[in-house]
């Protein structure tokens, strides 16, 4: 029931000045302001994990962004700078241990290397011929199931949408399904 959400877009309507505007509604999308709303976000949140020269941090910020959190210019340039600093401790300990890795392995590997590399058209442990590498390591396929019938005892048919619809929720303590 959304007749709990009308206080909610009242106050929207009143603070936006939409009233005031000439706006015709039914050439607005639906969930067209969630949709720019998230788009939003997704763009702080990139302006977040790309560094100044333009290349991009690896890995994903911790958590994300909250509507309030992505207005506030204190918070997204705290979360940059923690987000830098992450980078820039895993870059030390990945520098640190490649550089510890090859001053151990160092003679040992290419010896190693130079007696098991197989020759061109030889036959791997894998079957690989040399240069081939399999995409997987799966032996057998993926089972894949076939259609699927719901009996139409099963289903039922939701009236009362006049579009598409875009988004749909479901609350089984209470049994209700709200779309729109």
């Amino acid at each position: 029931d959304l007749r709990r959400f009308s206080h909610s877009a009242f106050t929207f309507g009143i603070e936006s000045h939409i009233s005031q505007s000439n706006i015709n509604g039914t050439l607005v999308p639906p969930a067209a302001l969630i949709s720019i709303l998230q788009k939003g976000l997704q763009y702080v949140e990139a302006e977040i994990s790309i560094n100044e020269d333009g290349t991009v941090f690896d890995g994903r910020p911790i958590e994300s962004l909250s509507l309030i959190d992505a207005v506030m210019p204190d918070v997204v340039q705290t979360r940059q700078q923690a987000f830098r600093e992450k980078l820039a401790q895993q870059q030390a300990s990945a520098a640190a241990a490649a550089a510890a890795t090859a001053a151990t392995a160092g003679a040992t590997t290419t010896a190693v290397s130079q007696q098991n590399t197989p020759k061109n058209g030889e036959a791997t442990v894998n079957g690989e011929e040399n240069g081939a590498h399999a995409i997987n390591n799966h032996s057998k396929p993926m089972e894949i199931d076939g259609d699927v019938e719901i009996p139409p005892n099963k289903a039922t048919v939701l009236r009362g949408h006049e579009s598409e619809v875009f988004i749909c929720a479901w609350n089984p303590v209470s049994d209700l399904l709200a779309s729109g």
